[in-house]
């Protein structure tokens, strides 16, 4: 009879409708396995991430100076002491490494002390000293220990660590860590020779500061004040802060640091504040009229310069990097060395420089 067989035809299509859909649905589920398990695999697989010192570990283990130590072995994250900088001294200057300056018994060896140990070592003493004397000559009061820290950081010896990192960052007067004094030593073994003479050069810039006053005068101090604090992205205070949900130390990022200098000081004129703009170097450029836009040869000290390409008519978009000059030669910046000492009237930032703003009438 014909029902019955479009019934059995029927039936049989159904069946295998339920087979395909079941089958259809079990490879979905055997996919869905697959993709959720691979990252789990690819996890556990992951090598293990280097640390921000390890390039400079590999440097430092070439020399032999520590026979048969690894990465892992070398604990980077420990306390330096005296014994092991001293060694990383001999592995960076092996033709006559002075010996470092005893401290006393259980003082801490600060990040301040392995930078005068290095500059001691790469003949740069008297540049340190020279640079504190300029600075008071100019009317300025250095601080102990300035010279080292401005020297220290023309010749490359800190470096800034990605924001992650941040709470490995130190300050010259905080307690260093073996990997602090493992990377000076990584970046004096692989000098060129035109690192100490370009050094001492800056610093004699320093012998043309111009004289200033007031609110520009006690900015420019808190800057040389704050030479030797680290690069710290969103930082604005030399104390510890919270930024972006997570406790970090002090330290400044570029545009955080002339603001803070210039404008969150108490002393501060009110309207320096307004005066920026903005926080943000993009900000701060979007915020600058054609007629504020300051050439090069109208710098003055205590004005802020921003770099980035396009000269006076560049977008703000393009404007990545802001420091605060001291002279038509010199500004002081936060950047890849923490606070530091550079020149703009040469290389790099002088052909980056956009234009000045001043902040400060």
């Amino acid at each position: 009879m014909i029902i019955p067989r479009l019934w059995t035809t029927a039936a049989i299509a159904l069946i295998s409708v339920l087979l395909t859909a079941g089958i259809a649905h079990a490879k979905q589920g055997d996919q869905h396995r697959a993709v959720t398990s691979k990252p789990a695999v690819a996890a556990h697989r992951m090598p293990k991430p280097r640390s921000w010192v390890s390039s400079a570990v590999a440097v430092v283990l070439r020399t032999g100076a520590f026979p048969g130590a690894t990465e892992a072995s070398l604990l980077l994250d420990e306390p330096l002491d005296q014994a092991m900088l001293q060694t990383l001294l001999t592995a960076a200057f092996p033709a006559g490494a002075k010996r470092t300056r005893q401290l006393p018994a259980g003082q801490a060896v600060t990040v301040g002390d392995v930078d005068a140990a290095f500059v001691l070592a790469a003949g740069l003493e008297d540049t340190a000293t020279r640079a504190e004397q300029l600075i008071n000559a100019a009317g300025y009061v250095a601080r102990p220990g300035v010279g080292t820290e401005i020297v220290a950081r023309l010749l490359r010896l800190r470096t800034n660590l990605a924001q992650g990192d941040d709470l490995k960052e130190h300050a010259w007067y905080q307690q260093a860590t073996r990997s602090d004094a493992i990377w000076s030593a990584a970046q004096a073994i692989g000098w060129g020779g035109w690192e100490q003479p370009a050094a001492s050069d800056a610093v004699e810039l320093l012998g043309q500061l111009p004289p200033t006053t007031g609110p520009q005068h006690a900015a420019i101090q808190r800057a040389f004040d704050f030479i030797g604090m680290p690069y710290v992205w969103g930082g604005t205070s030399e104390r510890p802060q919270i930024l972006f949900g997570a406790n970090t130390s002090g330290g400044f990022d570029c545009s955080g640091f002339t603001w803070r200098v210039l404008a969150l000081d108490a002393t501060s004129p009110k309207a320096a504040a307004k005066a920026f703009g903005g926080r943000t170097t993009f900000e701060m450029a979007a915020k600058a009229k054609p007629a504020q836009r300051l050439a090069a040869t109208e710098v003055l000290p205590a004005d802020i310069l921003l770099f980035g390409p396009g000269g006076r008519q560049a977008s703000s978009g393009s404007i990545g990097h802001t420091g605060m000059a001291i002279s038509s030669a010199l500004f002081i910046q936060s950047s890849g060395q923490g606070i530091a000492l550079a020149r703009w009237d040469t290389g790099y930032y002088q052909s980056q420089f956009a234009f000045g703003k001043r902040i400060l009438s």
